[in-house]
């Protein structure tokens, strides 16, 4: 009987003196050193400071009150914009982000409280159908065959007509598209070929360029 009783006994001394490692899974929390944890966060919040810098073309050592100021707002931005869980918020936002003219006005959206708020909020704006609307402006540039950000499909292609090439870049909720066109230009030489690329995000123009 004696003998039955110390056998556990044994046991759990011998597991009381085997070494954890820290991958193990049966390190227990209290060994690991706060420091640790504060470490890890100061790192990661190091690392998205960085990112948010280099986003918006902040890379001088020293930043002014109000570059400052905008670095915090695009790291707010990431954490709101990560924070997006359901196919619909995802959607919701993605359709109308490049309507939203700055990160300020996309913390705005991304912090009212829920779908519906936030669909009062778009139709408010007038920001539905982003990708069918042609706004009095965009009219004016399409007389002259030219675009600008913030125009929608369909005003680019009442302006430069059906792109040659679509292209979708990840997930389509977010709006991701790439056009090309390869058009005939008279040039010094005759006709020359030229290459536009328009790029899209959440069915308005983001950037464009025309590779050489």
């Amino acid at each position: 009987m004696r003998l039955l009783i110390l056998l556990p006994l044994l046991g759990l001394t011998a597991c009381a003196l085997l070494d954890r490692d820290p991958r193990s899974g049966y390190l227990d929390s209290g060994a690991i050193p706060g420091e640790s944890a504060r470490d890890l966060y100061v790192q990661r919040q190091k690392q998205n400071e960085m990112e948010a810098r280099e986003e918006l073309g902040l890379t001088s050592r020293t930043l002014s009150e109000d570059q400052a100021s905008m670095v915090l707002n695009r790291m707010k931005l990431k954490r709101l914009e990560a924070g997006l869980k359901s196919e619909s918020d995802k959607k919701q936002y993605f359709t109308v982000r490049s309507a939203l003219g700055s990160d300020a006005e996309r913390i705005r959206f991304l912090s009212l409280p829920g779908y519906e708020s936030r669909a009062r909020f778009v139709k408010a704006r007038g920001l539905e159908s982003p990708s069918e609307v042609v706004t009095p402006a965009h009219a004016l540039l399409i007389e002259t065959n030219d675009i600008t950000l913030g125009m929608s499909q369909k005003a680019v292609t009442e302006s430069w007509g059906d792109p040659d090439v679509v292209e979708i870049a990840g997930n389509p909720i977010y709006g991701y598209e790439r056009w090309r066109y390869n058009r005939y230009v008279s040039g010094n030489e005759g006709y020359e070929k030229e290459q536009r690329v328009v790029y899209f995000e959440g069915g308005r123009v983001v950037g464009w360029e025309r590779p050489k």
